[in-house]
């Protein structure tokens, strides 16, 4: 599974040149805690990414960048141009920690949990114009933002693999000493009474090797199958689903 598969593609964003209240406001609308920077957005600070609109990244704007700004102040500068008036340019930072498309799931959500992120942009590089005044420190590349990856769209990913939105019910296998063969053995009968599989989870919680995988069908009458794992003497639980 790829970050393109499971990423946000809506996206509410703001403009360097924007001023502090309206991104705030933006946070309080929508109930987020980020906002991309970018420049070239359309009106209203709403794309859709998936009609091609791909405008050039330049950041990410948080709630606590905003708290900070607040709360940074002195009563000096408060004097001279309230926290509202600022600048997003003036707070945001440049999440250098990016994915593309095609960074597999699995790698995103490492980087996620180890750096403590709660998203992380999905970018996009092109090959810039080139011009003759174009100085010689330009980057090579600039980044298009196509996405958005927060830790919620990776949950509702994980749901929607286990079957989750669908009608069904779990099964847990014992698998003793990691063996998986009454997991393929269950697969197999599964199969025999035609009794769709929607999802298949064997990862080991602690150390290297799985003790038991959660199999969820495509019914809720499981009882032949259940029959046929008792004479195969294959040890299983009912899973929580709820």
């Amino acid at each position: 599974m790829i970050v393109s598969e499971v990423m946000t593609t809506r996206l509410i964003t703001v403009t360097p040149d924007d001023t502090l209240s309206h991104a705030a406001n933006l946070l309080r609308q929508y109930q987020f805690h980020h906002l991309p920077v970018v420049r070239k957005a359309p009106l209203f600070g709403s794309i859709d990414t998936k009609q091609g609109q791909h405008p050039l990244f330049e950041g990410l704007l948080t709630s606590h960048d905003i708290d900070l700004a607040v709360v940074g102040i002195s009563s000096s500068d408060i004097l001279h141009q309230p926290w509202q008036e600022r600048r997003v340019v003036e707070v945001m930072h440049r999440a250098n920690m990016r994915v593309t498309p095609i960074t597999s799931v699995a790698a995103a959500a490492r980087m996620l949990v180890e750096r403590g992120l709660n998203c992380l942009p999905v970018v996009e590089y092109e090959q810039p114009e080139q011009t003759p005044a174009a100085p010689s420190d330009e980057p090579l590349t600039q980044p298009l933002l196509v996405g958005l990856l927060t830790r919620s769209d990776l949950l509702m990913a994980l749901a929607r693999a286990l079957g989750a939105f669908e009608p069904g019910m779990q099964l847990s296998i014992a698998l003793p000493m990691g063996d998986l063969t009454p997991l393929a053995k269950t697969l197999a009968l599964a199969a025999g009474l035609h009794i769709q599989v929607r999802s298949v989870l064997a990862a080991p919680l602690e150390g290297n090797v799985p003790l038991s995988a959660t199999v969820r069908l495509g019914t809720i009458y499981p009882a032949p199958l259940l029959v046929r794992l008792q004479e195969e003497h294959i040890e299983y639980a009912f899973a929580d689903a709820q």
